[in-house]
């Protein structure tokens, strides 16, 4: 089977559909924060039925907060195994 490879300009990331389209099948539990097109200034988010309530949501926002703010997050994406 051969695998199609979708190429994306440098500034694709200005686009949240394309963002959401390169995190597909990389993700094992996920949490989506953003605001809405369809109504301005609503914010919303979604996440997978693995984060069971809202404390797996703030435990996974407040780690993202954490390694955000140590500078984890400069040039390429760890992979710290958890």
């Amino acid at each position: 089977m051969v695998e199609v490879i979708k190429f994306y300009p440098k500034d694709a990331a200005k686009d949240a559909d394309n963002v959401l389209e390169q995190a597909m099948g990389v993700y094992d539990q996920v949490l989506v924060l953003g605001w809405r097109k369809d109504k301005e200034g609503t914010m919303d988010a979604r996440a997978t039925l693995g984060l069971k309530d809202g404390a797996d949501c703030l435990w996974l926002i407040e780690k993202f907060k954490f390694n955000l703010l140590a500078g984890v997050y400069q040039g390429e994406a760890p992979d710290d195994g958890e």
